[in-house]
């Protein structure tokens, strides 16, 4: 990556962090854990394609927040990465 992929991934991941650390966002998260829990509890075993439904959209939901996590972790990884370049900068210019 480039220093300017770098740096967008590193914003990136401020937003990401952002979003994730929302107290609304977070409020709608358990929200929307507690309905699909509710959800899963109401269906009949036997009722198995209402089970993959809601199984379904519990692993979207999980997919979204997964989504957020692995950009804040790409930008810590850029972050790294700029701070080993600035490291092998130095060590060219001052040995």
């Amino acid at each position: 990556m480039n220093d300017e992929q770098l740096n967008k991934a590193i914003g990136r991941a401020q937003r990401a962090a952002n979003l994730l650390a929302d107290p609304t966002l977070v409020e709608a998260r358990e929200h929307i854990e507690a309905e699909l829990w509710r959800q899963f509890q109401r269906v009949p075993p036997s009722d198995t394609e209402a089970l993959q439904y809601v199984a379904g959209m519990r692993y979207l939901h999980e997919k979204y927040f997964a989504f957020l996590a692995s950009a804040v972790n790409d930008g810590k990884l850029a972050s790294l990465e700029i701070e080993r370049r600035k490291k092998t900068l130095r060590e060219k210019i001052f040995g």
